[in-house]
């Protein structure tokens, strides 16, 4: 079986409505926690957590990895009571060097992973393609 990704496409949202997240005075390493904060139980708050890593000069004169981190976690409240924070991340790391066109394939790809019905199984059953 093979996967399959589109080499050049757009991937967009569409429909829907925009949510509002606030940043908070949650303090976190190299970023920033936002929430919905029109859900007045804290713990049922959806949350979106950003950080960013620049690229450091090493030792030897190379260069370490720019990272970026997306985070989004939705709360759920499970039957005996208790909450669970599902959540998904998004990673990007590439190298100073790379073009703005390398990163946003980057994205482009990413993101079609996330979307695409073909891994589906993988998020839903944890099943890989064969």
């Amino acid at each position: 079986m093979s996967i399959t990704l589109t080499d050049g496409g757009t991937t967009t949202t569409a429909g829907g409505a925009a949510q509002t997240f606030d940043r908070t005075s949650t303090p976190v390493n190299n970023g920033y926690e936002y929430a919905d904060v029109s859900e007045t139980d804290h713990l049922a708050r959806q949350k979106v957590v950003l950080t960013a890593r620049n690229p450091a000069e090493q030792a030897d004169g190379s260069w370490s990895k720019h990272k970026a981190k997306g985070q989004f976690v939705l709360p759920i409240t499970l039957a005996d009571g208790s909450v669970s924070y599902n959540l998904v991340r998004v990673e990007v790391e590439y190298h100073p060097e790379a073009s703005a066109a390398n990163v946003d394939e980057l994205r482009e790809m990413g993101a079609q992973m996330l979307i695409s019905s073909a891994y589906d199984n993988l998020y839903v059953a944890g099943t890989l393609p064969a």
